[in-house]
């Protein structure tokens, strides 16, 4: 069974919220969440140094669909890399050096999920490495 719109935003934003302490705990800055333009959206911006990461947060609370990670399709991974175009477009181009696309999965809920990241997960043709 499918939950509610406004059950899959709660799941959604904690998801989000785990990934953000997650890549804190590993040393990044969260510069910007939810980053939204004409055709695509961006889950986390990250900075490590002078790398910026993009974050796509996939979360399945209930078995049976797939993994998170299989759910980043090829049409969403061309949103992504069009959002990060113009998130680099508004940003000192001598303020990063390198950008990259990560992706973390989150399976199960609570104390049991298991979060898995993939630094480089794709390139921006949006291609998995």
């Amino acid at each position: 069974m499918i939950p509610p719109p406004e059950a899959r935003r709660a799941q959604g934003d904690a998801a989000e919220e785990r990934a953000c302490r997650h890549l804190e705990g590993a040393g990044f800055t969260i510069v910007e969440r939810n980053f939204r333009t004409k055709g695509g959206e961006i889950d986390i911006v990250a900075r490590k140094g002078d790398v910026l990461v993009f974050v796509e947060v996939r979360s399945l609370g209930e078995p049976g669909f797939g993994t998170p990670e299989e759910s980043v399709t090829p049409a969403k991974r061309r949103r992504i890399v069009l959002a990060a175009r113009r998130y680099l477009s508004k940003v000192t181009p001598s303020s990063w050096r390198e950008a990259r696309f990560d992706v973390i999965a989150i399976e199960g809920s609570g104390a049991d999920a298991v979060l898995r990241h993939y630094p480089a997960a794709f390139d921006a043709k949006g291609k998995i490495l």
